[in-house]
């Protein structure tokens, strides 16, 4: 059997027989991995405890028919932290099970998927006591990019209808210093935002099922198909705006308060279960959590 070598992270295992373990991988450069390790849960196993779910491992791998056989492993970091908190456990297996669930095999994609794969699962190692507010944000931050990594991005710049360019002034290298709120002059924020007048007409619509924004034009044409439409807050546009082209510390360091933070976490997972027709277990109990 020919061998390889890759350097994986472990998204999830299962016990086969009495000794033997299957893993699921995730590669930089093999994508997606069925492997199985032999002997891997008796006590005097060569793994030790490193076939743990989430490690990061440096393993060398022999092609099988149906699962490839793990000869070698090695630990390069274990998240050690994310099975101490149920909350960071969770949020942790919801990433993993989007990955494990979009099928992804290598391609040009893979290297980035599992960079942001990597960084999120660091980070969520870092979170004390499970703090919902900051394992949301990492969640909400690892759906952007993956939409946006694999093509799937909300349209944003223009009418997902008719096409015209509606501007909403994205910001790409911060989250505005200003405050929105309702005694605000519109007029002032829309100079700031470069909005355009004759799109802008005092609401914003998003569609799950068209894929991004409608301009207000648009809007009369869809009004008595509410499972179309949904109208967000100027402050929701800014916020997609900025988590879509935010570097990671960037976008950790900014201030957003819980009630945009869930907002948008519910529209993004319910973009992605719909674009990717996905049924994610783990968002299950993380509803009843949030």
């Amino acid at each position: 059997m020919s061998s390889y070598k890759t350097k994986a992270i472990i998204l999830k295992s299962y016990n086969l027989g009495e000794a033997d373990k299957i893993l699921k991988l995730f590669s930089n450069e093999n994508g997606l991995v069925d492997a199985v390790a032999k002997g891997a849960r008796k006590i005097k196993s060569k793994f030790g405890g490193r076939l743990e779910v989430f490690n990061f491992l440096e393993l060398e791998l022999s092609k099988g028919r149906n699962l490839d056989v793990i000869c070698q492993a090695e630990l390069i970091k274990n998240f050690c932290r994310i099975p101490e908190d149920f909350n960071t456990f969770l949020f942790s297996q919801h990433i993993c099970e989007i990955v494990l669930k979009t099928h992804f095999s290598c391609t040009d994609i893979t290297p980035m998927i599992f960079r942001l794969l990597y960084s999120c699962l660091s980070e969520f190692n870092c979170v004390i006591g499970g703090n919902l507010h900051n394992l949301q944000k990492i969640t909400v931050f690892f759906i952007a990019k993956f939409l946006k990594i694999t093509g799937y991005p909300p349209l944003m710049h223009a009418c997902c209808i008719c096409g015209k360019d509606i501007n909403a002034g994205f910001y790409k290298t911060g989250f505005p210093t200003f405050s929105i709120n309702h005694n605000e002059n519109i007029s002032d924020v829309k100079k700031q935002l470069s909005f355009k007048d004759d799109i802008y007409k005092g609401s914003f619509y998003f569609s799950i099922r068209l894929g991004g924004f409608f301009c207000g034009e648009c809007e009369p044409g869809i009004q008595n198909i509410p499972d179309l439409k949904k109208n967000i807050s100027l402050e929701t546009v800014i916020f997609l705006g900025f988590l879509f082209n935010a570097k990671f510390k960037i976008y950790m360091n900014a201030a957003i308060n819980d009630r945009l933070l869930k907002g948008v976490f519910k529209t993004l997972e319910d973009y992605l279960k719909y674009h990717y027709d996905l049924n994610l277990n783990t968002g299950t109990y993380i509803k009843s959590i949030v």
